[in-house]
């Protein structure tokens, strides 16, 4: 599964569960990242903030935030 499928979970779950600023927050860093070419990067910050400061949108989205941060050591710190 790759990074961008994550993100795909996260927002249909972020969707379901109407946690509609937090997508919206992890959206905003998304297109700000693909114009400055560093979407996966600001996403990642956006993740690892949610797993830091909120916990029950954690708790919703853990397994694909843990994922994510899988590929960012498989793919940058290999």
């Amino acid at each position: 599964m790759s990074w961008m499928d994550d993100l795909y979970v996260i927002y249909q779950k972020l969707d379901a569960n109407r946690c509609d600023e937090v997508k919206n927050n992890i959206l905003k860093a998304q297109i700000d990242g693909c114009a400055r070419g560093k979407a996966y990067f600001l996403v990642l910050q956006q993740l690892v903030h949610i797993k830091t400061g909120k916990a029950p949108v954690y708790e919703l989205i853990k397994g694909e935030i843990e994922s994510f941060i899988h590929h960012s050591r498989e793919q940058y710190l290999n």
